[in-house]
């Protein structure tokens, strides 16, 4: 993967967890508030996808971009007046949240590292989820194109909800 596709993901959750909770009460902290978007832009992106892929739109990147940039430059243009470069004070939280980094990106790296250090895979599981990343990637569309040949169709896509698949096929 590219680094754009690595930005543009963030800028998709980001900016859906923007909208998301904009409607809410927010936290003070910077970077609570900016995690907490990241979360919930990811949980909105999965459902979405499947919203949108039941409403017959295509999943193109171009289309979640432009959505999931829509409210926070509305939001941006309608308060450019009350708009202030926040200022960084550094408390006892961000100790926790540094923490919580560090043991994340261990753990991450123990699974990673753990699942690819052999050459075989558990079992056809990654196979058909990158079978149907690619045709999603290809189509954009996730219903399965023939139900009833399963040489050629996606096996689980149709009883499944693919959101999965859905967010890594917009990468990709």
């Amino acid at each position: 993967m590219s680094l754009t596709t690595i930005f543009l993901f963030f800028v998709y959750l980001w900016g859906f967890g923007f909208t998301i909770s904009s409607f809410l009460k927010e936290s003070e902290d910077f970077f609570e508030r900016n995690v907490m978007r990241i979360g919930s832009g990811l949980s909105f992106f999965l459902i979405f996808s499947i919203v949108l892929n039941m409403l017959r739109i295509p999943l193109n990147w171009k289309i979640f971009f432009v959505l999931s940039i829509i409210y926070p430059i509305y939001y941006f243009f309608k308060n450019v007046k009350r708009f202030k470069i926040p200022e960084f004070k550094f408390k006892k939280s961000y100790i926790y949240f540094l923490i919580t980094l560090i043991l994340f990106a261990w753990t991450l790296n123990m699974y990673v590292t753990g699942s690819f250090n052999y050459f075989y895979l558990e079992d056809t599981d990654p196979w058909s989820h990158a079978k149907g990343i690619k045709e999603i990637s290809i189509r954009e569309d996730a219903y399965d194109p023939f139900p009833f040949d399963r040489k050629v169709a996606l096996t689980y896509a149709d009883p499944y909800p693919p959101a999965y698949d859905i967010l890594f096929a917009i990468l990709h």
